[in-house]
């Protein structure tokens, strides 16, 4: 092999390493920020859900706060579980599992009753997101007609 091919090689590897590292930098900052937002919100669902005063100024009309508490507790569950699926901790396997012990809880179906439309709304275009409530949408059809 002439000396240029073997310098045009190693370069092409250096720059090929180097792609990849950037990648995957890029990949972590914005899991990074993913998991510092997902944190902002889900702090303010314990606080909400725990005061209900805050839960009074923020419930929507025609919610009583007490309700609102207990829909907010559900959501902060599924916030928890859902930055766990986006970040690739979660196995689709685990993730149906997940779903349906969530909606076994009538806290959960409630918040996703009330909210779930406004969830699958903001999910349009993230495709784990959007894989993400279609299986909690079907864990709470499964279990809504076993409670029919």
């Amino acid at each position: 092999m002439k000396t240029s091919n073997a310098v045009l090689i190693a370069a092409a590897s250096v720059a090929a390493v180097g792609v990849a590292h950037l990648v995957q930098k890029d990949r972590q900052h914005k899991q990074t920020i993913d998991a510092t937002l997902s944190r902002i919100q889900i702090d303010w669902l314990a606080r909400t859900s725990q005061d209900e005063q805050e839960a009074a100024r923020w419930a929507p009309e025609g919610i009583e706060p007490k309700q609102y508490q207990r829909m907010l507790s559900g959501n902060r569950l599924l916030c928890q579980f859902s930055l766990r699926w986006r970040l690739g901790l979660v196995t689709r396997r685990q993730l149906d599992l997940f779903a349906g012990h969530a909606m076994e809880s009538a806290t959960c179906r409630d918040y996703w009753k009330q909210f779930g439309s406004l969830r699958v709304a903001e999910a349009v275009g993230d495709e784990k997101s959007e894989v993400f409530n279609q299986a909690i949408g079907d864990a709470y059809t499964r279990a809504t007609n076993l409670a029919a």
